[in-house]
């Protein structure tokens, strides 16, 4: 009975917890992200025009598609145990369930289930070093779009180009992973844990050493920070992981942009008439490229952003008479608003009586 138990929390467990408020599905019907449904490599997770779902019998726990989710709208429990180097310094360690290692204690499914996110939240905690242990990547089933060295690589010279300390990865053969993993202590700092991590450990027989290790995911079930704003502040602006700009010469200024963004990431400044971009707030959910009629808006990986303040100027709409802004460079043959543009406001002008 207790077996039976165990193996059924344990299959619970290995599902991703969905945070459904932050899909961008649940935003609008219209978005066109499949980051989930194209990283998994068992095609557990189905999308159609009804309902976005995943399949608990066929998913293997990977992780892969947490990592895929712009917007941290998965979360998993692939978590790195951390070591104390010296009185200063600690390192995470991370292992591959395909070593045959036991889970728990940094061994996890797929340790490319670590994200920008999670990289950048050990980073801001003071990891400057991640020792890995893996089997025969290359030939895994899995194969990630996105394996973790070509992440940390990224970030790596994100950092360098801010003048910060990098990031060091180092892949250890099995037998060195472990031995570091045994003979250095555990931090003596005290963190909660998150509940899917409490019960994962203990039933692992952990529970004294899980207590002890920071989570990665606890301050993320409420709030999910975009990576931009995990990266260190610099003057001036350096790349950032997503960076959107605003075509003025398209837009025409209907608002569907900064009105839908999650992350106030396109903002319309009112006291200077303008649009305003918060670049290091967007997370690439690309909901407001769905949404822009005009092709306006485009979403660009790791460049520095440029944008300046778009200026708006007020008009009249000569069908309504509500007052809109557009874009000082858009050009329009007459002041009509966005809405009286998709309007034909003669179909009921003239009704034949009989």
């Amino acid at each position: 009975m207790l077996e039976e138990l165990r193996n059924q929390v344990s299959q619970e467990l290995r599902i991703p917890e969905v945070r459904a408020e932050r899909c961008v599905h649940t935003m609008i019907e219209t978005a066109s992200c499949r980051a989930c449904v194209n990283s998994c490599p068992q095609q557990a997770w189905q999308l159609d025009d009804e309902r976005l779902g995943i399949d608990m019998e066929t998913c293997d726990g990977c992780g892969l598609c947490a990592a895929a989710c712009r917007q941290g709208a998965i979360l998993h429990a692939h978590e790195p145990t951390l070591r104390q180097l010296d009185e200063h310094h600690q390192l995470a360690l991370i292992a591959c369930e395909k070593t045959g290692l036991s889970l728990g204690e940094g061994v996890v499914q797929c340790i490319h289930a670590l994200s920008l996110h999670d990289l950048l939240k050990l980073y801001r905690q003071g990891i400057r070093a991640l020792l890995v242990a893996t089997f025969e990547c290359r030939s895994c089933t899995r194969n990630p779009s996105m394996p973790i060295q070509l992440v940390l690589h990224r970030l790596n010279q994100a950092l360098t180009h801010r003048k910060y300390s990098t990031f060091l990865i180092r892949e250890l053969p099995i037998d060195s992973w472990q031995t570091q993993r045994q003979t250095l202590r555990s931090p003596t700092t005290v963190e909660p844990v998150s509940r899917r991590n409490f019960l994962r450990r203990s039933f692992q027989g952990a529970l004294k050493e899980g207590l002890k290790v920071r989570s990665l995911l606890s301050q993320d079930t409420e709030h999910f920070p975009p990576p931009g704003t995990l990266l260190p502040v610099t003057d001036p602006p350096q790349e950032l992981p997503f960076v959107p700009q605003i075509s003025a010469e398209h837009c025409t200024g209907c608002d569907t942009c900064f009105k839908i963004c999650p992350n106030e990431v396109l903002l319309w400044d009112e006291p200077s008439n303008s649009y305003v971009i918060k670049a290091e707030r967007c997370t690439g959910c690309s909901i407001c490229m769905d949404l822009c009629a005009h092709q306006a808006i485009t979403v660009t990986e790791w460049i520095v952003p440029t944008s300046e303040p778009i200026a708006l100027h007020d008009q009249r709409c000569r069908h309504c008479g509500v007052t809109f802004h557009q874009p000082l460079a858009y050009s329009f043959s007459q002041p009509i608003c966005p809405i009286c543009r998709q309007t034909n406001h003669y179909r009921n002008l003239f009704q034949v009586l009989k």
